[in-house]
């Protein structure tokens, strides 16, 4: 995989990670909601992917989290980023 794509899923499995604990949600939740097994989770968060992901998966992920899909794609806190985390913490209150 070259590098400018590995920093990508990186980026996209430490947005999922974020805003799945902002939701407080389990990784097996995320996954049910996501309509994926909860090992695929888990390699996505943790960069252990030796393959590229689906846009229906990241889809179904940001579906699941509240969230556009293209926030999960945002390396710098974009606006749309800041208001995502904003609406996540409120709803975790």
């Amino acid at each position: 995989m070259s590098e400018p794509a590995e920093q990508m899923y990186r980026t996209i499995g430490s947005n999922i990670y974020r805003f799945r604990v902002l939701e407080h949600m389990t990784q097996e939740i995320l996954a049910e909601k996501s309509d994926i097994s909860t090992s695929y989770v888990s390699r996505i968060e943790c960069f252990r992917l030796n393959k590229g992901m689906t846009c229906t998966t990241v889809m179904k992920i940001a579906e699941a989290l509240n969230v556009p899909a293209c926030v999960l794609f945002s390396e710098i806190p974009c606006q749309k980023y800041l208001q995502c985390l904003e609406q996540a913490a409120l709803r975790g209150v």
